[in-house]
C-alpha cells in the first residue's frame, strides 16, 4: 500500500516542541559477513537497495541513508538498473551516500595506510561512479575508534564523523562534539544514541535522549539491519501515525547532511564541547581474537606496500611494468577483510576461510611482483666479474640502514671451496653463518648476514671465498635465562637493569564470549607453562639462537630467543602447538621502572594509556617509560602481528593466544560436547623484539626501528651477466627519523606522478627532506607535530621535479 503523506506538511502546535526536529534517515545496517558468508551478504545488499527504492518510490519526501562502497559495487555489477535508480535518486537527494569506505572496518586493527586506502579507493568510486564527493564518515558499529583518525578523515576531505560505540554505558561522550587528532585536525562528529536501526516505539525515548544541549535538531536512524532489509512499510505508517502527537517534535524524512547543516545553523554551534581522544572500548575481546587472522591481515598490508615502492623504481629504470589493476584489486580485497567483525575475529568460522583466500590473493599479487621486480633489476646490473655467485639485495625503505639477509643457496658452488662471506663493491668483507634449513632435510642450508643497504635501492653482493671477516661482538644487554624460561636480565647501554624479574609466561581464564562484551580485563591467572628443555640452536658470528621449550596441559610452547651481532634488540619468536579452549596465553614482560608510564602506537597517532592492568588495542609497538633514579628508561616491545596488551603499573602483558569459540555471542553458552570451531588452535606463529634503552619513548624512533625489524631485506640471487646498472643505487630517501613513511608509489590518476606519504612522529615540529637522484628531486619542508601530509610529486623534462601537497585523495 503506496503512503502518500509528507512529512514537510506536519506542523506541532505544542510549544515545547514547535522548533525542535527529528530528522528521520532511513537505514539498514549490512554486516558483509558475520553470521553468514560474504555472498549472502552481498545479496542482502542487493535486497534492501530494492527495498529501499520501493520506500522512496511510495513516500513521498521520504530519504535513506546507507555507507559502503563496496555494497554499491556488488549492486553495480549485478543489477545496473538498479544502479542507475540509485543514482537517480542520489540527484534528487533521496538518497544519500556516507562513510564512502569499501566497507564499515574495524577501527583499531588497520594500519594508517590501510585507512588511508579506504579514503582514497572508497571516495574514489563514490565521486566517479555515483557522482558523490562524500563528507561523512559513518561507522556506527565499529568497536572502538583510535585517537589518529581525525587526523586521517581530515586529510580524505571529511568534515564529519558518525558512530555508535562505544555507547553511553561504556563511554561518557557528549551527543555531539569536535573530535580531534593529535594534530589538531578536526571533524564534527555525532555519536549514535542507543540504535543505529531505530524502531518508531524508539522515538519517543530519543525525543528526550537525542538532542545535544542547546540544540533543536536531532537525528534517528529507522530501519532493520545486521542482515539487511531496509525500512518497512509497516514501519513508514507507524511513524506517520505519529505525526499529530504534540509531546514529540517535528518529525521529518532527511539526511544526514540536512541535520548537519541544521546544527550548524544552530547558536549553540560555537560552543559545542572538544574531545581528543580515542573513542573507547567496546568489547576488549577483539583485540585479540582470531590472532591468526589478525596476522595476515598485517602481512597483506605490508606486503602491498613494499611491492608498491619495488614495483615503482623497477619500472623507472627497466622494462618492468607497473601492475596498477592487480594491486588496486588487492587492496580491495584487504579493505573488505577490515569489515569489523571479520578483523575483529568475531565472525563465523567459515567466513576466515573466505578471508584467507582474500587475503592471500594480495599477498601472492605482492609477492609475484616483487620477484619479477627485483629480477628485472638485478638482471640489468653488470655482474661480468662475478666468479661464484651473487645476491641482490633491496631495501624497501627510504632510509639508509643495517638489516638482515636469509636466503637459500649452496655452501660450495663450484664442489670444492665453502662460500665463507659476502663482499661489496668496494670489496669490503662482511661475516655470513649458516643455518639449519627449516627442512628435517638438511640438504640446503640458509645463509644469513647483516649487510649495509642504501636508502629505498639495492646493493649486489658476491658470495666470495677465504679467510672469513671478524664478527661484531654480541651485546650484553640481554640475557636468557639458564634456569627458566625466556629473558632474566634487560639492561640499558649504561647497564642499568630494567627488569623486576624474569620475562616468561603467564595463562589466564577466558570463559567470556567471542567479543568478551562486558570484560575489561584478563587477570584471572590459572598457572605457568614449565619449562622443559633449554639449549642453543645456533651459534656463530652472525647470530646465536637458544631454544626453550615449554608445556603447558596439552599444549607446547617453544621459544626460540634470537640475538644478532652487534644488535641490541632481541627477537622472542614463538611457534606455539595451542590444544586449550577458554584460556589465553600472555607474554608477561615485568619492569622495574619507577613512575611506569605506557605509550603505544595506534592508527595515526602515538598515544599515552593509564597502567591499570585493563585490555587496549595497540600496533607496531608499545614501550613503558619510567624512572631508575633521576634517569628515564624505556623498555619497548615491537611486534609482528599482535594487537592487545595491558599494563599494571609496571607489569606489561601482550595476548599470544586467545582460545575463543568463533563467532559466541553472549548470553549464548558453549557447550563441551560441540562441534564447533575454537579459536587459534593448533601451530600459531607469534614474533616480537625487546629493546632496553636509556631515554624517553620519543627520543628511541620507535616507528623506525619497528619498520626495520619487520622489514628484512628483499633478495634474489643472479650471476655473471652484462648490464648497464652499477652494483649500489639509492632511488628514494626521507629524513630525519622522526618522520615516518607510510607510503611511496605511482599517482593513481596523474601521468608520470609519484606519491609519498609521510607523518611526523616525535611531536615536534620537524624540517623534512626528500631526496631521489632518479627523479631529480631534493625538497625540503616543514611538518607540524603529528602532521600527516601526502605529497604529489612530477618530474620535469629538464629541471627539478615538481613537488605538490594533496590530500589523500591525492588532489
Amino acid at each position: 500500500m503506496a503512503v502518500s503523506n509528507s512529512f514537510a506538511q506536519v506542523v506541532h502546535s505544542n510549544s515545547t516542541n514547535s522548533k525542535r526536529v527529528m530528522h528521520i534517515m532511513g537505514h539498514s545496517h549490512i554486516d558483509a559477513a558475520w553470521l553468514w558468508p560474504w555472498r549472502d551478504g552481498s545479496d542482502e545488499a542487493l535486497n534492501t537497495f530494492r527495498s529501499a527504492l520501493n520506500r522512496i518510490k511510495d513516500t513521498p519526501g521520504f530519504c535513506y541513508t546507507h555507507s559502503s562502497s563496496m555494497h554499491y559495487r556488488w549492486v553495480q555489477n549485478a543489477d545496473p538498473g538498479m544502479f542507475e535508480e540509485i543514482k537517480q535518486r542520489i540527484r534528487e537527494g533521496r538518497w544519500e551516500v556516507v562513510g564512502a569506505w569499501p566497507v564499515e572496518p574495524d577501527c583499531n586493527i588497520p594500519a594508517t595506510e590501510s585507512f588511508a586506502r579506504h579514503c582514497l579507493y572508497g571516495k574514489e568510486f563514490c565521486k566517479n561512479e555515483l557522482g558523490v564527493d562524500v563528507k561523512i564518515g559513518f561507522n556506527p558499529d565499529s568497536f572502538g575508534h583510535a585517537a589518529g583518525l581525525p587526523t586521517i578523515l581530515k586529510n580524505a576531505g571529511y568534515e564529519y564523523y558518525v558512530f555508535m560505540r562505544p555507547q553511553e554505558h561504556e563511554m561518557d561522550l557528549p551527543l555531539l562534539f569536535w573530535w580531534e587528532g593529535p594534530d589538531g585536525s578536526r571533524v564534527l562528529a555525532l555519536r549514535i544514541y542507543k540504535d543505529y536501526e531505530g524502531k518508531p516505539s524508539g522515538i519517543a525515548p530519543a525525543a528526550e535522549h537525542d538532542f545535544a544541549p542547546g540544540m533543536n535538531d536531532a537525528a534517528f536512524f529507522l530501519g532493520v539491519g545486521d542482515h539487511g532489509g531496509a525500512v518497512t512499510a509497516a514501519q513508514i505508517r507507524e511513524v506517520l501515525k505519529m505525526k499529530g502527537d504534540p509531546n514529540l517534535p517535528e518529525l521529518r524524512w532527511s539526511t544526514l547532511h540536512e541535520f548537519f547543516d541544521a546544527v550548524k545553523k544552530s547558536p549553540a554551534f560555537s560552543s559545542l564541547p572538544v574531545v581528543r581522544h580515542e573513542l573507547q572500548h567496546h568489547s576488549r575481546g577483539c583485540y585479540s581474537a582470531y590472532g591468526e587472522g589478525k596476522a595476515l591481515n598485517r602481512r597483506a598490508e605490508r606486503s602491498m606496500v613494499e611491492a608498491e615502492s619495488i614495483s615503482l623504481f623497477s619500472s623507472l629504470t627497466t622494462t618492468h611494468q607497473y601492475p596498477h589493476k592487480e594491486f588496486v584489486d588487492s587492496w580491495w580485497k584487504i579493505l573488505f577483510c577490515q569489515f569489523h567483525d571479520m578483523a575483529a575475529g568475531t565472525a563465523l568460522y567459515t567466513d576466515y576461510q573466505d578471508v584467507r583466500d582474500s587475503l592471500g590473493f594480495a599477498c601472492e599479487v605482492a609477492q609475484t611482483t616483487k620477484v619479477q621486480a627485483l629480477q628485472t633489476m638485478a638482471r640489468q646490473v653488470d655482474t661480468t666479474k662475478v666468479v661464484q655467485g651473487a645476491v641482490f639485495l633491496w631495501n624497501p625503505l627510504p632510509w639508509p640502514r643495517k638489516t638482515l639477509v636469509e636466503y637459500y643457496t649452496g655452501r660450495r658452488p663450484d664442489n670444492l671451496e665453502f662460500i665463507t662471506h659476502l663482499t661489496d663493491k668496494d670489496q669490503k668483507r662482511y661475516p655470513i653463518q649458516w643455518l639449519a634449513s627449516e627442512s628435517m632435510t638438511q640438504q640446503h642450508l640458509r645463509l644469513t648476514a647483516w649487510v649495509d643497504l642504501p636508502a629505498c635501492g639495492y646493493k649486489l653482493f658476491e658470495l666470495a671465498h677465504g679467510p672469513a671477516p671478524d664478527g661484531e661482538a654480541f651485546s650484553n644487554a640481554i640475557t636468557i635465562s639458564k634456569t627458566g624460561f625466556g629473558i632474566s636480565s634487560a639492561k640499558a647501554e649504561d647497564g642499568t637493569e630494567l627488569l623486576a624479574r624474569s620475562i616468561g609466561l603467564v595463562v589466564v581464564s577466558d570463559t567470556a564470549d567471542t567479543w568478551a562484551h562486558g570484560v575489561n580485563e584478563f587477570r584471572q591467572e590459572i598457572g605457568r607453562p614449565t619449562l622443559a628443555s633449554a639449549g642453543v640452536v645456533e651459534e656463530g658470528p652472525v647470530t646465536k639462537i637458544t631454544r626453550h621449550r615449554a608445556t603447558w596441559m596439552e599444549s607446547e610452547i617453544i621459544l626460540d630467543l634470537v640475538q644478532y651481532a652487534g644488535i641490541d634488540a632481541v627477537e622472542l619468536r614463538f611457534v606455539i602447538n595451542w590444544n586449550q579452549h577458554e584460556q589465553m596465553l600472555k607474554l608477561e614482560i615485568p619492569t622495574a621502572l619507577v613512575q611506569p608510564r605506557i605509550f603505544t602506537k595506534v592508527p595515526g597517532a602515538i598515544i599515552e594509556r593509564a597502567v591499570n592492568g585493563e585490555e587496549e588495542p595497540y600496533q607496531d609497538w608499545a614501550a613503558v617509560q619510567g624512572k631508575i633514579g633521576s634517569n628515564d628508561y624505556t623498555l619497548a616491545l615491537i611486534n609482528e602481528q599482535t594487537y592487545s596488551y595491558d599494563c599494571l603499573d609496571g607489569l606489561f602483558r601482550t595476548v599470544l593466544i586467545r582460545s575463543a569459540p568463533f563467532a559466541r555471542h553472549r548470553p549464548d553458552k558453549t557447550t563441551y560436547f560441540d562441534a564447533n570451531a575454537w579459536q587459534d588452535q593448533g601451530r600459531q606463529e607469534r614474533r616480537f623484539w625487546l629493546v632496553a634503552k636509556k631515554g624517553r619513548h620519543s627520543q628511541l624512533a620507535l616507528d623506525r626501528l619497528a619498520e626495520e625489524l619487520q622489514t628484512p631485506a628483499e633478495h634474489v640471487m643472479t650471476s655473471a651477466h652484462a648490464g648497464h646498472m652499477e652494483w649500489e643505487q639509492s632511488f628514494f630517501e626521507v629524513s630525519p627519523s622522526s618522520v615516518w613513511v607510510l607510503a611511496l608509489k605511482p599517482a593513481e590518476n596523474v601521468k608520470d606522478g609519484y606519491v609519498v606519504r609521510v607523518q611526523e612522529r616525535s611531536g615536534i615540529a620537524t624540517k623534512t627532506s626528500l631526496k631521489s637522484t632518479l627523479l631529480n628531486l631534493d625538497h625540503t619542508m616543514n611538518l607540524a607535530p603529528w602532521e600527516l601530509k601526502t605529497l604529489l610529486i612530477q618530474r620535469s623534462p629538464s629541471g627539478p621535479a615538481k613537488v605538490k601537497e594533496v590530500s589523500i585523495l591525492e588532489v
